[in-house]
């Protein structure tokens, strides 16, 4: 009963072969490790040896032949498969029995079973690998080395590598580290003291790579025999570390320049960092507080706020923003606490000035109720262990424009909406962070699809938490839309590039100054005209009055300016002498710059050189004064021509009027006796008198154009049509024509002219109409602008293209006087009518089909 316990406490079990009878015994023990009740089967070789692996059974079989033969004990490893399937390990140990004539009768033995250690060296080995750990050993009597594989592989040798102690020292990256290897290793085998560095080294094939290697001494009668230990790779993480250091140093300079104060704390409220402005702003320099506890120094401040926002922060890791009056300071700060993996980091500003007045309160209230709303900011709790993730307060999947998600919706829902580019990146460098237990925080930016096909800009954040064997389980962070930003961004640059090429793209001077005087920015010709004249370059942030200049020079300008400072914007003419002794002309423009609420902050300042204009603006003054003189003169003679016009229309037309008169007569008393050759003579004579006396009315009317002012009114073009219409009747009657029109405009200009135009082109659609095919004459109005634009298209003879511009030439006709009447003026004065009001007429014509005559009126006019 007791080796019963014992083999099954201890997990072996006893059997013996006689040889002679060929049986076979196993303990009961051996039975219940494979599974099986004492007696369940018929012992047998046979049997035992489908027991045991296949691939194990000629083995076992040939050793115990072997044995037998040489009676020699054996000791293997082997595997048996267990009654449920499973694979045993176990151990196997026996010897031969003799009889006392010295010939084997037996064989007895003990198998153990070992799994559970093979499957823990199984896993160590395993373990190894993927922690890229290997062994050494130094065989201090003999001077032989020894590399387990994996240490090979991190050296980058061959399997079959034979190494030396000399030439492993000798691959660690130069002579510092080298000599760092050299001297523990010297320091083991002599003193006994163990090692642990982590340095650097030059692979087998030229790679650099960090390693940890920790070393031990075996001694015996006080002299080291063997120095072992272990050999890792740590490259990634040791060059992640340098990264991170470099991070942490960039950080640490940056959260000494920001303007707000800041400090940190780890869980024991121990302070680890305390910035500049921490210092100015709470009174306490670094060396009095670093170490320290923080409710130690501030010990009088454990019932205020700040001491219970970050208790909570600190319990319940989650950030607060609040604000808090310092009573032994009279100080009011605005304080935002976040809570990390090691504590908690703390930001704050000074607000006194923002909370002297009730007023200021509540504005200040109200701006950050509206940011709160405004902001595309949102924290969110990642579970890793449940890939859930939860957001406490906005949720950016709604501000992109999609639905609220579950927790466990959110991480497949992002795989497949944020840029597949930037997904592999972000899930590859989470995944490296996630195996380095030192790493705990990650941020990214990347691009987010919305449901418009665009992307947004996320920029994301967060820290890492882990358990005690150091395995990420959870990250906290915050998600921002910076699309915005990022354009916003963009566009800042832009205009700065656009506006520092702009003021550069003049000659001309640009400068800006602040409340003291001081350069803010100036365009190159100031900087070198300044340079110049006072010998020295002027930078900005520089007194812009230099000393260089005269004392008059410098009291003027401190004038201006402060003028400019008062609220003052002026112009006025500034005269100075270049560096080749020019005199150069400028006027000067001088605005104060206001912020947003109105306060001054500057002033900004224009010089233009106007030196030719000056010279230019006296050729100018002379030319005036001759175009006065040559105005008065052009009146006169127009005066003059006005009256000749009149006198000679009036003089020639009274001798006309005679000749027509007297053969009329002439025709009426003497008819009798005239023959018809005669009569003819006498109407060819009467008609060629009366078309001279039209002609010269034609003149008249044509040389009037524009010289008779009229007053503007309102002219409503379809009562001008209208007019027309009635004035034409008996015409529009014979010929059957037909006038239309739609939503004719009424425009302010004078309505005689604009009369005058429309009866000429109605007159003129008329007259050239087809025989036996009524005209029909359509006049239309379209806005333009300031103008509108009309048109007067008839079905009558049309006229070839060549003749659009010779038709509206005074006198050009293209008809004989027997088949159309007219002296072929009508056209030039409406052409002439219309380009005075500043507008355009053409023509679009085709023979036999029409013509379209279109022209332009301004909207008003004040004067004809």
């Amino acid at each position: 009963m007791l080796l019963n316990e014992v083999e099954q406490l201890l997990h072996f079990g006893t059997w013996q072969y006689e040889i002679g009878t060929q049986t076979l015994q196993w303990s009961d023990g051996l039975y219940q490790m494979l599974g099986y009740t004492p007696g369940e089967f018929c012992l047998s070789i046979k049997r035992v040896l489908d027991l045991i692996h296949p691939d194990d059974r000629a083995t076992s079989l040939a050793q115990m032949y072997v044995s037998i033969q040489n009676g020699t004990p054996f000791n293997t490893l082997k595997r048996y498969v267990h009654k449920n399937g499973q694979i045993i390990h176990v151990k196997s140990i026996g010897k031969i029995k003799y009889n006392d004539n010295g010939k084997p009768i037996a064989i007895i033995g003990v198998l153990q079973n070992i799994t559970e250690n093979e499957q823990l060296k199984s896993l160590l080995n395993e373990s190894n690998e993927l922690a890229q750990i290997g062994s050494f050993e130094v065989d201090v009597v003999n001077n032989k080395v020894y590399w387990s594989p994996i240490t090979k592989q991190i050296r980058e040798v061959p399997p079959d590598y034979e190494p030396d102690l000399l030439t492993g020292i000798s691959y660690f990256n130069g002579e510092k580290n080298q000599s760092v290897i050299a001297q523990r290793v010297y320091n083991c085998i002599e003193k006994g003291t163990p090692w642990d560095e982590e340095l650097e080294i030059i692979t087998h094939k030229g790679n650099p790579k960090w390693v940890r290697t920790i070393g031990r001494g075996e001694f015996k009668d006080g002299k080291c025999v063997r120095v072992y230990g272990s050999f890792q790779d740590i490259d990634k993480r040791k060059r992640i570390e340098i990264e991170l250091l470099k991070l942490y140093e960039e950080r640490n300079t940056i959260l000494e320049s920001i303007g707000d104060g800041f400090f940190a704390v780890n869980t024991k409220w121990e302070v680890t960092y305390w910035n500049r402005m921490a210092e100015q702003l709470l009174q306490v320099k670094k060396e009095n507080i670093i170490g320290k506890g923080l409710w130690t120094v501030f010990e009088n401040y454990q019932h205020s706020d700040s001491w219970k926002y970050y208790h909570q922060a600190m319990a319940e890791k989650v950030s607060f923003h609040f604000k808090d009056f310092y009573h032994e300071l009279q100080k009011w700060f605005d304080i935002s606490v976040y809570p990390t993996p090691i504590g908690l980091s703390v930001y704050f500003r000074n607000i006194t000035q923002e909370k002297i007045a009730e007023q200021a309160i509540v504005e200040s209230n109200e701006r950050y109720d509206l940011l709160a709303k405004a902001t595309n900011d949102c924290i969110w709790d990642w579970d890793l262990k449940k890939n859930t993730v939860t957001r406490p307060g906005k949720i950016l999947e709604q501000l992109l424009g999609y639905e609220p998600l579950k927790p466990e919706e959110v991480d497949p829902f992002w795989a497949t909406h944020v840029h597949p580019d930037d997904w592999k990146r972000i899930s590859d460098d989470r995944a490296e962070l996630y195996k380095n237990p030192n790493a705990n925080f990650w941020e990214d930016e990347y691009r987010f699809i919305k449901p418009d096909a665009t992307y947004a800009i996320i920029y994301d954040r967060g820290y890492i938490i882990r358990d005690k064997n150091g395995k990420a389980i959870r990250i906290i962070g915050a998600s921002r839309d910076v699309t915005h930003e990022k354009q916003h961004t963009n566009e800042i640059k832009r205009i700065q590039r656009n506006l520092h090429a702009l003021i550069n793209a003049t000659d001309d001077f640009i400068w800006s100054v602040d409340v003291h005087l001081n350069l803010i920015t100036a365009n190159s010709a100031f900087v070198n005209y300044i340079e110049i004249i006072s010998g020295a370059p002027i930078n900005e942030g520089e007194y812009i009055l230099k000393s260089a200049f005269n004392e008059n020079e410098l009291q003027k300008w401190e004038m201006y300016y402060h003028r400019a400072l008062m609220g003052e914007s002026f112009s006025f003419e500034d005269s100075f002498a270049d560096f080749k002794g020019n005199i150069n002309h400028n006027i000067v423009t001088l605005n104060p710059i206001k912020s947003s609420n109105g306060e001054i902050t500057g002033v900004a300042c224009y010089a233009k050189n106007i030196t030719e204009v000056k010279k230019v603006g006296i050729q100018l003054q002379l030319l005036n004064d001759d175009l006065k003189k040559q105005t008065l003169a052009l009146a006169a003679s127009n005066a003059e021509l006005e009256q000749f016009a009149y006198v000679a229309s009036h003089d020639l037309q009274e001798p006309l009027r005679m000749v027509t008169s007297f053969l009329t007569q002439l025709e009426k008393k003497y008819s009798k006796q005239l023959d018809e050759q005669a009569k003819i003579y006498i109407h060819f004579a009467v008609d060629g008198a009366t078309r001279m006396r039209q002609i010269i009315l034609d003149l008249l009317a044509y040389s009037r154009v524009g010289r008779i002012h009229e007053k503007a009114e309102n002219v409503a073009i379809k009562d001008v049509v209208e007019e027309i219409k009635l004035l034409y009747q008996q015409q529009i009657q014979q010929k059957q024509a037909t006038i239309q029109y739609n939503n004719l405009p009424q425009l302010f200009l004078p309505k005689a002219p604009v009369r005058q135009v429309f009866l000429n082109l109605i007159q003129n659609a008329l007259k050239y109409s087809k025989i036996n095919q009524p005209p029909i004459i359509q006049i239309n109005a379209t806005k333009q602008n300031n103008e509108w634009q009309f048109s007067v298209q008839d079905n009558g003879i049309g006229i070839d293209e060549e003749y659009f511009q010779q038709i509206f030439v005074i006198f050009q006709r293209l008809h004989t006087k027997d088949e159309y009447g007219g002296s072929g003026i009508g056209l030039a004065i409406t052409k002439k009518i219309i380009e005075n009001f500043g507008g355009k007429i053409w023509i679009t014509s085709q023979p036999d089909v029409g013509s379209t005559f279109y022209f332009t009126f301004p909207n008003s006019v004040n004067e004809y």
